[in-house]
């Protein structure tokens, strides 16, 4: 059961991000006309407000991040090395919408401020930390974006001599992350840029120095991605650090994009780019999921999605494929399967496959009665590809006053209920030799969201 809260939980980041596929990094409305940042609190907080209240001379709105981890308007992290946190703000005066102030604070009895500056840019896209000179000391890595295109622009800032000092760099990137991706202690900065008029997808590995920044390596992407749902860094083996890219095409479909340093080659690889069509199609699927750890053992798993037996790409649902999560052997290059799911949105919930039905069973759903049903997928001689066999396995969603009435749940047993709804299961075929008990379809029937 353990397991599968771990299923469940993994599997609700990806379907996070896979609700998020018409969102880009650069949204088109600036998030603070949605909403106004809270002013600070508590004495320390008060005093940064007052600070920040002065330098702007007079009303300012609080601006902060609209990507990233980090999305607060006022941050706090130890930029000097000192073990003790500086604090970061970002503001806009509201004499001066076209631009956005960073000012750096730092506390000696009282907040003094240690550097400002201005951009141009009319809204904060993301804020990053990393040691990129090696020095022991993390840097801020701010992305500078607005709404009326998909590229940002990158300053670094520093703290040296008790003071902060900012740097521009050429790069610009449609996704950025900060990262030690070649394990030399240093973190790098990873730029994504989609498609821009005659500009190749490529993707770029940065060092920066105190002074200059330097492109390690560059590769090519998927050319038809249009944004990315889903951009997420870590461990893609048992030793590889690397990003994994979820992209999204204009033909409504999907692509996961993996890129790693390989310090043997001395360069950013794209293992799944086809060259010769500038796409990648090992992992193009039609459906709304992106890679995640599926698993909880800190390595990210790719989706691999292939129809059920009996369909084609014009008559099968979401439902009708299977998503199977595979981890990706930078050695070897080839992927080994970790799970695989049936995933029915339509109603909410997931079902894992277990080993014993893999290759023989296949899929059909009924929206008219809200059931979802497995079935034995057998070989025949009269059908090389095979025919519809008994009936595995019948889920189905009954309102509760059906439910409790008992219309048409005869042999029916619950597998949740929620929200006046509940979700039950039969078993056709009790007798068949791929037949699950009642425990094992309890175990791999999950919803997506309990909440």
């Amino acid at each position: 059961m353990e397991r599968v809260k771990r299923i469940a939980a993994a599997v609700a980041l990806f379907l996070a991000a896979a609700m998020m596929l018409s969102g880009c990094s650069f949204v088109g409305l600036d998030a603070q006309t949605l909403m106004h940042a809270p002013k600070p609190t508590g004495e320390n907080e008060a005093d940064i407000q007052h600070l920040l209240d002065e330098t702007a001379g007079g009303q300012m709105t609080l601006k902060y991040p609209v990507s990233g981890e980090y999305r607060s308007a006022i941050l706090k992290h130890d930029l000097s090395g000192d073990k003790a946190d500086e604090a970061i703000a970002f503001y806009q005066k509201s004499d001066d919408a076209d631009g956005t102030n960073i000012v750096f604070m730092q506390r000696e009895g009282t907040w003094k401020i240690v550097g400002t500056f201005s951009n141009q840019a009319t809204q904060v896209d993301r804020i990053c930390y990393g040691d990129l000179y090696g020095d022991g000391k993390d840097e801020a890595v701010v992305g500078w974006g607005n709404s009326l295109n998909n590229n940002g622009a990158i300053c670094v800032y520093s703290y040296k001599n008790g003071k902060v000092t900012e740097q521009r760099l050429k790069q610009t990137y449609t996704e950025m992350e900060v990262e030690d991706f070649d394990g030399d202690g240093r973190s790098e900065i990873f730029t994504a840029n989609i498609t821009q008029g005659d500009q190749p997808a490529e993707a770029c590995l940065i060092r920066v120095d105190s002074d200059h920044a330097e492109v390690m390596g560059s590769a090519p992407l998927d050319s038809g991605v249009t944004h990315y749902a889903s951009v997420q860094t870590g461990l893609i083996d048992k030793k590889q650090k690397g990003v994994v890219l979820d992209g999204v095409k204009s033909s409504n479909t999907m692509v996961t994009e993996l890129l790693y340093w390989d310090a043997k080659k001395k360069a950013l690889v794209a293992p799944f780019y086809d060259a010769a069509s500038k796409m990648v199609k090992s992992t193009a699927r039609a459906t709304a999921v992106v890679a995640t750890d599926i698993n909880s053992d800190k390595i990210i798993e790719v989706p691999i999605v292939s129809l059920m037996p009996g369909y084609s790409d014009s008559t099968a649902d979401e439902a009708d494929c299977l998503t199977t999560w595979e981890r990706y052997d930078t050695q070897n290059n080839t992927f080994s399967r970790v799970r695989s799911m049936v995933i029915n949105f339509a109603d909410g919930y997931m079902f894992s496959i277990p080993s014993a039905w893999r290759g023989k069973i296949t899929t059909k759903m009924d929206p008219s009665t809200r059931s979802f049903s497995f079935y034995q997928w057998m070989q025949s001689p009269k059908n090389a590809t095979g025919v519809l066999g008994p009936q595995l396995l019948r889920i189905e969603v009954f309102t509760k006053k059906e439910w409790d009435a008992g219309t048409g749940t005869k042999d029916y047993f619950e597998l949740y209920n929620k929200d006046n709804l509940v979700f039950a299961a039969v078993r056709p075929s009790p007798d068949n030799s791929l037949s699950l008990t009642e425990v094992e379809i309890k175990e791999a029937f999950q919803l997506i969201n309990k909440e």
